[in-house]
């Protein structure tokens, strides 16, 4: 399978050169195609900082603001699809998003992947998030008439009346086929990526690789809201994760190899194990004389 990285961006080019270069070094024969989501004026500016580091580049045009580009992020991927990635070499893209550390190679990420699978984390029936997710929850008439907005799309165009299905989309893998029916279903612009992406690919037949160590914290559940540190290291809230936090990740031979977010560069030369424990150790001990 023709594993390939959409390493989707819009700000902070410097934290960006450094996730690239270590994507290169960890993938150097993936393809890694880059998706500019920032203000189109300076996608020449990104471009030239960063094309050497890609396979392609594709900068999204349409007048939208940073808040509609971020709840409606699956039509940046369906523009990208539709105008450029439908003529690129790959099986399943690794969304790969700017503020995400991945720390190792993307076969050892993604073992069990097989051909034709989506991947989504979090992945789970509208049902169990409805009490407290605001996305779901009703509660908010706007978000609520923008989920009945998408379930009438759903029962309109294809038919289908059954549940949503809700992820948060902070690690995913996106088959060709998926993206070739969602273009040409033409993506509606109602509904939330986090549970528009995974229901469309029920409604498309898609297979989900669910065998995968990417749990993320949601951060409303109530059950949940007092996790430790180590079950938040994938969350969409923003809260960035510590590197001690990430270097205790590192040292573990079971530990987590994607975090996020992690907004500031990373030093791309410190290996998984020995010597991410040996940087841990040494920190603590700094930090106790001090």
């Amino acid at each position: 399978m023709n594993l390939a990285f959409l390493f989707w961006f819009y700000k902070d080019l410097d934290v960006c050169e450094n996730r690239l270069s270590a994507l290169r070094a960890k993938n150097p024969n993936s393809r890694i195609y880059g998706l500019y989501g920032g203000d189109p004026a300076k996608a020449d500016v990104a471009q030239a900082r960063l094309g050497r580091w890609l396979d392609d580049f594709y900068a999204f045009q349409d007048d939208r603001d940073a808040h509609w580009k971020w709840r409606h992020g699956d039509q940046l991927i369906a523009a990208w699809h539709r105008d450029r990635g439908h003529a690129l070499p790959w099986d399943s893209l690794i969304v790969a998003q700017w503020d995400m550390l991945l720390l190792a190679p993307a076969k050892r990420l993604f073992p069990t992947l097989k051909p034709g699978e989506a991947l989504f984390s979090g992945l789970r029936p509208a049902r169990e998030v409805e009490g407290w997710w605001g996305w779901l929850s009703g509660v908010d008439p706007d978000k609520r008439a923008d989920r009945d907005a998408f379930r009438a799309y759903l029962e309109t165009e294809h038919g289908y009346q059954d549940e949503l299905l809700c992820c948060l989309f902070i690690v995913a893998c996106l088959p060709r086929r998926f993206l070739d029916l969602y273009v040409a279903a033409g993506p509606p612009e109602v509904g939330f990526l986090e549970y528009k992406l995974p229901t469309l690919a029920r409604v498309f037949g898609i297979p989900f690789c669910q065998d995968h160590p990417y749990r993320p914290w949601w951060a409303s559940n109530p059950a949940t809201k007092d996790a430790p540190a180590r079950e938040r290291l994938l969350n969409a809230v923003g809260q960035d994760i510590a590197f001690d936090d990430v270097l205790a990740e590192m040292a573990r031979w079971d530990g987590l190899r994607i975090i996020h977010p992690y907004r500031r560069r990373f030093p791309n030369w410190l290996v998984n194990g020995l010597m991410a424990s040996i940087m841990l150790r040494l920190r603590h001990l700094i930090s106790a004389r001090n």
